[in-house]
């Protein structure tokens, strides 16, 4: 990876943290370079974290109304629109005439509007995205003309993001990140060139955080609390007068302390002659209205002749500036720009769950297998991706949600928080099943199997064994006039009233149903089902043996019957090997420990661990499976099933647990280990493949890594792929938490999925806790053209249609089942 540091410097500049020069003499700005400081006012969206998310919309909507309104009056005035988000709930209740001023004041530059909906982390995919950058109609972004995008809090931004940004002709990124519990990869603040992987390039401005320019006048911060609700009476917003004051004697002396400042700046290294600062406003900081008085500042600062010159503008004002002045001479970065602030996606490892099978099944659902998408259907799609965004937004809880995590307000933010991801997994799975109905409406009888994906399937198809509504026991192929066994599993049947321990599982504590009462599963193996393709079955009653397929897969076992490693002939080294599966967990032992964890204090964490028991092993005909459970002092209980296909380089772990209520930090990892050593991985974020180190910008996260779920090692022994359902984040190398490690580990040939962390002290889930599921797919190939398709064929659900002789009622078709 190409890359050059941007400027000599050990580390960010803070802006409150500069010693303050407090003399009452006039201070002379000679010798300071920097002539002009651009003022940027905008309000920080945060989807939260100090109101409710639905008061927080509300809020940047009325907040567009203000701002309207001041630049009406007031010419001076400058606004941007940090997310589009605020502009299209706006726009949506705004009235023509509001409207029409709107697009107006972004004709004189008054308005800017930004690029992205909102401050985004790096879990969306690759449909995300693009659903992102379409987040209003083609027609109004023409109107809008969004040539800049910004992004911050968050400590990152994926180039698939970029990618899409470009795609739009948007031509600058300002990135205004909080490095609490992270950082920026170069001492700010600067400008680069960020060059993608297709060759074009953005420019970027790595700013300090987004409210800095408060800090760079005023030595005291004004706001109390300091996240109030917005509802709460006994606080307000300042008012002109009480900060940023007009008086001369007030501005000669934040005169002093911005010249202070900005000579500490300019000695640390900083080249050019203009810079700039974000303003939000003093209330909370974060989800603020427009400063009216801000302008009257700025006036009066340049009426007084202070020098450097202060100038209130927009974004894409301000960096075309420095593009002009300074663009030729910026240095050229390539790379992923990796996110500090995803760990804290696995604080709701359930929540993340959803989105993802969601995901995946709106997916199936916009497969080309199923015909022509209806303008029906892409409204519900989009509807779908929009709420998948949301989720996948930064902002993750009340402020307090992990001080006080059974607070109402705490409950009430991750409650919203929570409807973005299983409102859309209940809508995608709906949407999927009209696309199948009304696809194999009129078909001939028969039980129908779609492949969604885009790589051939094999593996086990199951559906509810009450759906057959006859005592059938096989399945006839009319094609091949072949035929399948049908197998039964136990499982969960509802309203069944349990009478004996055989009729609950150890994990039914609720003893409500049985879920171990037989023949409540049908199952049946298919074995390379092409890419999106159906083919058409007959149940059938007869009794046919099942065609047990040799155990070509050899396992070496540990003491307690637990797979070393697997391998299959062809193969010179085997699927994985020892520690695999095995789970690992840190705890803390100091006290307010996660305080002390937030200054990265690896130290006062420890491991726990577990203890395996026995293992039982079943032998399917297709398949050997492997149950365990173990112990952890956190877990009420825990089990790990690996599943080997017989013929096939293919496994897959399932671990379950049940996490005790505890309000402790910790860290969960599963481990996973390939012969693949001295080889780093192939990830994939939004679609956009990467390798982690190599193709990554120097400084940003390398602990642990948000990728599409799946990663690839590529060797002279062929191609090994390592598929997540559940867990998007990974470490390569071991747990690196809080390590800050900068290069590749010795042993990156070894994985360990974070699958669950608290350690943040806000904004997260303080205590998610109750059964937790995660699935993992290991599969060999010996080379292995798109890692991608074959993943997605890896998590994908072939699709079960039992289509009856008697057609669907036309009414029900067309009002019921069609998208």
């Amino acid at each position: 990876m190409k890359s050059k540091m941007l400027r000599p410097g050990a580390a960010g500049l803070l802006l409150f943290a500069i010693p303050l020069v407090l003399a009452a003499q006039p201070v002379s700005s000679d010798g300071l370079k920097i002539r002009t400081v651009d003022i940027i006012h905008h309000a920080h969206t945060d989807v939260g974290f100090t109101d409710m998310p639905v008061v927080a919309r509300e809020l940047h909507a009325r907040y567009i109304d203000a701002a309207v309104d001041i630049c009406a009056k007031d010419a001076r005035f400058r606004w941007a629109t940090e997310s589009m988000l605020g502009v299209d709930d706006w726009w949506r209740g705004a009235s023509p005439e509001r409207r029409k001023l709107f697009l107006e004041l972004i004709r004189k530059g008054q308005i800017e509007v930004t690029a992205m909906p909102f401050n985004q982390t790096p879990f969306m995919n690759a449909a995300q995205w693009n659903q992102a950058l379409n987040w209003v109609p083609e027609s109004l972004w023409r109107q809008f003309h969004p040539t800049l995008a910004m992004q911050s809090d968050v400590n990152g931004m994926p180039r698939a993001g970029v990618l899409k940004l470009l795609d739009h002709g948007v031509r600058y990124l300002y990135m205004g990140l909080n490095d609490d519990s992270g950082g920026p990869p170069f001492p700010r603040p600067t400008a680069f060139w960020w060059k993608m992987s297709d060759g074009r390039r953005i420019f970027v401005w790595l700013g300090e955080t987004y409210g800095a320019a408060y800090n760079l006048f005023e030595p005291d911060e004004w706001r109390r609390g300091p996240v109030p609700r917005a509802a709460n009476t006994a606080y307000r917003p300042p008012r002109a007068g009480e900060i940023l004051k007009t008086d001369e004697a007030s501005l000669r002396a934040a005169h002093r302390r911005c010249v202070a400042k900005l000579l500490e700046l300019q000695k640390s290294g900083y080249p050019f002659e203009r810079v700039m600062y974000s303003y939000t406003n003093q209330w909370r900081y974060d989800n603020d209205p427009p400063f009216p008085a801000l302008a009257d500042f700025v006036a009066a600062w340049n009426k007084l002749g202070l020098k450097p010159e202060l100038r209130l503008t927009t974004p894409s004002a301000a960096l075309a500036s420095l593009e002009k002045e300074a663009g030729a001479k910026l240095p050229v970065v390539e790379g992923e720009w990796t996110d500090w602030w995803a760990n804290g996606a696995a604080s709701g490892p359930r929540e993340v769950a959803a989105t993802r099978e969601a995901k995946r099944l709106l997916e199936a659902a916009s497969s080309p297998v199923w015909g022509a998408e209806s303008a029906g259907f892409r409204g519900k799609s989009e509807e779908i991706l929009k709420s998948l965004c949301l989720f996948d937004e930064h902002t993750w809880g009340s402020s307090n949600s992990v001080a006080l995590p059974d607070s109402l307000d705490s409950i009430g933010q991750y409650v919203e928080k929570s409807i973005l991801a299983y409102r859309p997994l209940g809508q995608a799975e709906w949407l999927l099943s009209q696309r199948a109905r009304t696809s194999l409406d009129g078909r001939p009888e028969g039980l129908y199997v779609t492949n969604t994906a885009a790589a051939p399937y094999t593996g086990w198809v199951r559906f509810p064994a009450m759906a057959l509504r006859g005592d059938y026991h096989s399945l006839l192929n009319p094609a091949t006039a072949g035929k399948t066994p049908l197998e039964f599993e136990n499982g969960l049947q509802q309203w069944f009233r349990p009478t004996k321990a055989q009729d609950l599982t150890v994990e039914n504590t609720a003893e409500v149903f049985g879920d171990n009462v037989p023949n409540q599963v049908a199952r049946f193996w298919v074995k390379d089902l092409p890419a999106h393709t159906t083919v058409a079955l007959r149940l059938s009653k007869d009794n046919v043996p099942a065609a047990v397929q040799a155990e070509a897969a050899q396992a070496t076992l540990d003491e307690h019957g637990w797979p070393l490693s697997v391998s299959w002939p062809g193969m010179k080294k085997p699927l994985f090997t020892a520690g695999t599966g095995d789970f690992v967990a840190f705890g803390t032992k100091a006290f307010a420990a996660r305080w002390e964890l937030r200054d990265r204090k690896r130290e006062l964490l420890s491991s726990v661990p577990s203890a395996p028991q026995a293992t039982t092993v079943e032998h399917t005909p297709h398949s050997t499976v492997y149950t365990q459970r173990f112990a952890h002092p956190s877990l009420k209980w825990a089990v790990r099933r690996l599943e080997v296909w017989n013929d096939t380089p293919h496994a897959r772990l399932t671990v379950r647990f049940d996490r005790l209520s505890s309000e402790q930090p910790e860290y969960y990892f599963v481990n996973f280990a390939f012969p693949v050593q001295g080889i780093l991985p192939e990830f994939s974020n939004g679609g956009l493949p990467f390798i982690p180190f190599r193709e990554q910008i120097p400084g940003t996260c390398a602990d642990y890594f948000a990728i599409d779920g799946w990663a690839r090692y590529e060797s002279e022994d062929g191609d090994w792929l390592w598929v997540s359902r559940d867990a998007p984040l990974v470490s390569v190398g071991g747990p690196h938490m809080l390590e800050r490690i900068k290069q590749p580990p010795a042993d990156s040939h070894r994985l360990m999925a974070m699958v669950f962390e608290n350690s943040w002290y806000t904004n997260f889930v303080g205590n998610s806790h109750g059964v937790m599921e995660f699935e993992f797919d290991l599969l060999w190939q010996p080379r292995m053209s798109n890692a991608a398709e074959v993943a997605g064929m890896a998590v994908s659900k072939p699709v079960v249609l039992v289509n009856p002789a008697e057609r669907e009622a036309p009414a029900l078709l067309e009002r019921l089942f069609r998208p």
